[in-house]
């Protein structure tokens, strides 16, 4: 014969796997948040470690790019006085033979001014001629 479980029985076992269940999964919460707690730890150290390191190569890399931007204003302070002294001489004759085409252009001007009231006094001071209108007008 069979025995008929008690139900009872059956909820007591259910009762007690759920409990044994819910008490694992609270200590794999806790193992869990520890667990990252300790790799966060673990990293935090790690950094603070490649700080410690890294900051005498910082100085160095830095001090040395320094040395590199002193030699190239030296090598480059020549160059520039020379290129100043370039424009300055160029500046000079620019100025100067600006100051020379305009002398020409207000002499021009002058000139042809004068040609100008040449040509209008003397059309006012010639005798006025008529034509003959017996002439045809020529072609």
């Amino acid at each position: 014969m069979t025995q008929t479980p008690d139900p009872q029985h059956i909820a007591d076992e259910a009762h007690d796997a759920a409990s044994h269940a819910a008490d694992d999964a609270a200590g794999a919460g806790k193992s869990a948040t520890e667990s990252g707690a300790a790799i966060l730890e673990s990293i935090k150290d790690a950094i603070d470690d490649l700080a410690e390191r890294a900051g005498p190569v910082v100085r160095e890399v830095s001090a040395r790019a320094a040395e590199l931007t002193a030699t190239a204003a030296t090598k480059a302070a020549p160059l520039a006085k020379k290129a100043g002294e370039a424009t300055a001489s160029a500046s000079d004759k620019l100025a100067e033979k600006a100051g020379s085409w305009a002398a020409d252009v207000r002499a021009t001007i002058a000139n042809a001014t004068e040609s100008v009231e040449d040509a209008v006094h003397g059309a006012h001071d010639a005798p006025e001629t008529k034509p003959d209108s017996t002439e045809p007008p020529s072609v």
